[in-house]
């Protein structure tokens, strides 16, 4: 009886994995910075391909979970001039990410910088310390800018 119980606990709880991959419920947008020391990522899994837009073409992305609102996008990484913000504490999309200088907000801290577009147009660069996830390094999910040449610049 128990081995039973077992079973359908554990058929129970795949079946609920597929419907929630099935129907791409996620978690809702962090609303302060992440805690505690589990890993995760912020990013989609597979790239989404978007339309040209007023200050981009067409081409593949990955989208994001960021916490915080008007989230400054710096010239460089570990620049301090500011191209513009995101001002959305929903979703971004990103081409890429880099190793750069330490990035901190609060006792939250992070080396790794995403490459996006401001919402003002200008192209730049996000602390991805800024990202929903509990991640202190690299979102996974998203493709190194140093493998792809040209992934990082405007498009």
């Amino acid at each position: 009886m128990r081995n039973t119980a077992k079973s359908v606990a554990a058929a129970l709880a795949a079946t609920a994995a597929a419907v929630v991959t099935a129907l791409g419920v996620t978690a809702a947008p962090a609303s302060a910075a992440p805690s505690g020391a589990q890993y995760d990522t912020a990013c989609n899994v597979t790239y989404s391909y978007i339309p040209a837009g007023a200050h981009h073409g067409a081409g593949e992305v990955n989208y994001c979970r960021l916490w915080g609102g008007s989230i400054g996008v710096r010239s460089a990484p570990g620049s301090s001039t500011r191209v513009g913000t995101i001002n959305s504490a929903n979703t971004n999309w990103f081409r890429g990410d880099t190793l750069g200088p330490q990035f901190c907000s609060g006792s939250y801290c992070n080396d790794a910088w995403a490459f996006t577009e401001a919402d003002n147009g200008n192209w730049g660069w996000v602390p991805e310390v800024f990202f929903s996830s509990s991640n202190t390094s690299w979102d996974p999910n998203l493709r190194n800018c140093n493998a792809f040449p040209g992934l990082c610049a405007p498009f």
